[in-house]
């Protein structure tokens, strides 16, 4: 980078090669040199405060870097965009907009692939630093990220997508919607938690439980282990011991079991389950989400019990 002298060589490999225009001034480059290299093309600004030294195409991490630093504190990257930098594997559009939470009424560069979101309850003694970027805590970004889908379904997706991916726990996210005050889906967000807590982690595991509860009746144990004859660690759905005591399995399919490969897997692993002892069924996520009178019927005949009274399913 030209004329820029080690100590903002270094700031600008902490940051990805963007700094603000007083950090420049505190490692040494002077207004004069900042603005030499801008009138020359080599550096670009970034909003109000923010100089990007180099004059190509802003990588999406010099991006977040340029959001936050041009917002100043107490603005952090949020939604999304936390989860991204936590390792998460997005399912949603919005996902691949950069979030940025900031204080209510404060100005922000307009950015096409930035999404802004104001708050009055910020609170940057909370936020976590990820990359040297400062951050809302994992727990709340997840539960933003919920609140702000559209649809009741989707939030819930959310959670326990975030929870499947290991990236925090159903405690922790119940501890943070208990703090976190009136958000959107809140209802639908706590349930959801009740029943990750109880087994499931996807979204159809989790329809499947509310199926069992309407319909009256017994859940079923959730993601169960078994060993299978290569020694792998396998995972069943769901799974119902019946009152003669047979082991009734019900697997449930989403859109990529259609897929050849996924298809043969699951074929050899209903063998292996059949071979065990156990009974299997197959239904769609579709059938569970579309059609749960329809399946609840089949597992009634199947000798799936009632619920008992006064159980919690």
């Amino acid at each position: 980078m030209p004329l820029v002298p080690p100590a903002a060589a270094g700031l600008a490999r902490a940051q990805a090669g963007v700094a603000t225009r007083r950090q420049l001034a505190g490692a040494g480059v002077s207004l004069d040199v900042v603005r030499a290299q801008l009138d020359a093309r080599r550096w670009q600004a970034w909003g109000c405060h923010v100089v990007v030294l180099h004059n190509g195409e802003l990588s999406r991490r010099q991006l977040m870097w340029a959001c936050v630093l041009d917002a100043g504190a107490p603005a952090a990257l949020a939604s999304h965009t936390v989860l991204e930098l936590a390792g998460f594997t997005p399912f949603t559009r919005e996902a691949s907009s950069i979030h940025l939470v900031v204080p209510r009424g404060a100005k922000v560069a307009p950015c096409s692939a930035v999404v802004v979101h104001e708050s009055r309850r910020l609170d940057p003694e909370r936020h976590q630093q990820r990359e040297g970027l400062p951050c809302t805590p994992l727990e709340q970004a997840a539960l933003d990220a919920a609140a702000w889908q559209r649809w009741p379904r989707l939030a819930c997706a959310q959670v326990a997508a975030v929870v499947q991916q290991r990236l925090t726990s159903v405690l922790r996210l119940e501890e943070e919607l208990g703090r976190v005050g009136r958000i959107r889906h809140k209802a639908h967000l706590r349930e959801a938690l009740r029943d990750i807590a109880g087994g499931a982690e996807a979204l159809s595991e989790i329809d499947l439980v509310r199926l069992c509860r309407r319909a009256g009746l017994a859940p079923p144990q959730q993601q169960r282990r078994r060993r299978s004859a290569d020694g792998r660690v396998r995972y069943l759905d769901a799974e119902w011991r019946l009152p003669d005591g047979e082991l009734l399995v019900l697997e449930v399919d989403g859109a990529h079991h259609l897929d050849v490969g996924h298809w043969e897997a699951d074929m050899r692993r209903e063998r292996a389950v059949v071979l065990a002892g156990r009974r299997v069924l197959r239904a769609t996520s579709f059938e569970v989400r579309a059609e749960p009178h329809l399946l609840a019927a089949d597992l009634r005949s199947a000798g799936v019990p009632s619920c008992q009274k006064g159980a919690v399913p």
